[in-house]
């Protein structure tokens, strides 16, 4: 249990509510934008990116690009493993395989931790169930992870700008 003595305090109940009303505000102007001028419809990427990015990483802006970095590699992972075999059939479906104990073997040994991640494995693993897999459209999942990565990260850096202690 040494992580949680190292855990920040939990927000005060006030604090939360804050916090609960800035989320749903930001999620729905996400959904409108998304929805009228972006065309996303793969809004559960962009949840899940913002999700592993305030949870693992504490929405910390220096965990932002290995974040986005690591969404796209899960889901290159995931399309690949279902394009594999798709194309080529049980060789492909071997090769899918292959690539994707070897990124577990990288993530493992964190030769790559900018791209190969814990949000590479959580994109990897979510993106490759079966009843998403085979409606997964990468163009637009991509499209929904890095503009949702942009909006988010944008959000939480006018926050960050705005609570900080004002000096002088």
């Amino acid at each position: 249990m040494p992580d949680e003595a190292q855990s920040p305090a939990p927000p005060t109940p006030l604090a939360g509510l804050v916090i609960t009303l800035i989320g749903v505000v930001g999620f729905a102007g996400w959904i409108a934008l998304g929805l009228t001028l972006l065309g996303i419809t793969s809004f559960f990427a962009s949840f899940l990116f913002f999700w592993y990015w305030a949870a693992v990483e504490q929405a910390d802006m220096k965990q932002w690009p290995q974040s986005v970095l690591g969404a796209f590699v899960g889901l290159g992972l995931a399309w690949q493993s279902h394009w594999l075999p798709a194309q080529f059939g049980t060789p492909g479906l071997i090769a899918g395989l292959v690539v994707i104990v070897v990124a577990l073997y990288i993530q493992i040994v964190n030769w790559v931790p900018i791209a190969i991640n814990r949000s590479a494995m959580l994109f990897l693993t979510v993106l490759a169930a079966p009843i998403l897999l085979e409606k997964l459209d990468p163009l637009e999942m991509a499209k929904a992870i890095g503009l949702g990565a942009l909006y988010f990260g944008a959000i939480v850096k006018v926050l960050t700008m705005l609570s900080a202690p004002k000096t002088g």
